[in-house]
């Protein structure tokens, strides 16, 4: 089972409760926000092993290719590029899908592998379980392919919770794919609702089934009228509480330190995870 916590937006605290429910749970974690990973703040895991995760680039045989162009005009993520007759590569752009290589005429391309990132594994004495951790390869553009990576490691058989990149992009989708239950977090802020309507359309459009929590919210009023009338409600309302900002900058686990967050994670995320 694998519950995807989420956010339209950065800063709405999914990271905060992503760590909250994998400690409530006791649940394998994975840190998907791989330009920015930060989990392990709170997680504090004792990092075991490192594997690094590469990924295939084009080479080109200069005796072979004769500056046809080909390749650059079949590239869909313009990483080639000519000038007069020789084809260069933006490395950064490269997805390594391998149509350049299929469709050259003088089979001049080849591939070797180039870094993309890596995966720190260690074990969390907070939740009682591991943590995986992706670190992006600093300029990279490929976090869709290392998600994708650590993704093939997770064990359905195993409750896990992922940590999702922020937003909508592939990158962001890449950790839905995977996801039994998303649990969605928004911020209560005119910013914050906006961008979860576009977070919840892809959910919706990807047939998951999601869970919507509140964060940070001024009061209830302002969530109880953006939701009203609206077919998903809110699952949970956190407050913004002077206490729990003094505990993310502590580095602890809310639901750890205060059995209201604990308690009402519990009760939203079982209810969910009682349908599948």
């Amino acid at each position: 089972m694998i519950i995807s916590v989420v956010s339209g937006k950065g800063g709405a605290g999914k990271t905060t409760l992503a760590a909250s429910i994998a400690q409530v749970f006791s649940a394998e974690f994975y840190d998907l926000d791989v330009d920015a990973p930060n989990a392990e703040y709170f997680l504090q895991p004792k990092f075991s092993q490192t594997t690094p995760v590469t990924q295939p680039v084009p080479v080109f045989a200069e005796d072979l290719c004769d500056g046809c162009g080909i390749c650059t005009k079949e590239c869909r993520f313009h990483a080639l590029y000519k000038i007069l007759k020789t084809v260069y590569l933006t490395e950064t752009l490269c997805h390594g899908c391998g149509l350049c290589e299929k469709v050259c005429p003088q089979q001049a391309i080849s591939y070797q592998q180039a870094s993309v990132g890596n995966i720190r594994t260690g074990y969390s004495q907070k939740i009682d379980n591991m943590v995986h951790i992706g670190d992006l390869t600093i300029g990279s553009t490929r976090g869709t392919y290392l998600i994708g990576e650590m993704v093939k490691k997770i064990d359905r058989q195993k409750l896990s919770v992922i940590d999702g990149p922020p937003g909508n992009s592939c990158a962001a989708v890449a950790a839905l794919k995977p996801a039994d239950l998303v649990v969605l977090v928004v911020e209560p802020t005119p910013f914050g609702f906006h961008d979860m309507q576009q977070t919840e359309q892809i959910v919706q459009q990807m047939g998951k089934n999601y869970l919507i929590i509140a964060n940070k919210a001024m009061g209830s009023e302002s969530v109880d009228q953006f939701f009203q009338g609206k077919s998903k409600q809110t699952a949970l309302t956190i407050p913004l509480d002077d206490r729990y900002h003094k505990a993310n900058l502590r580095g602890e686990i809310l639901s750890q330190k205060f059995s209201e967050i604990h308690q009402g994670l519990h009760t939203a995320v079982s209810r969910e995870l009682e349908k599948l």
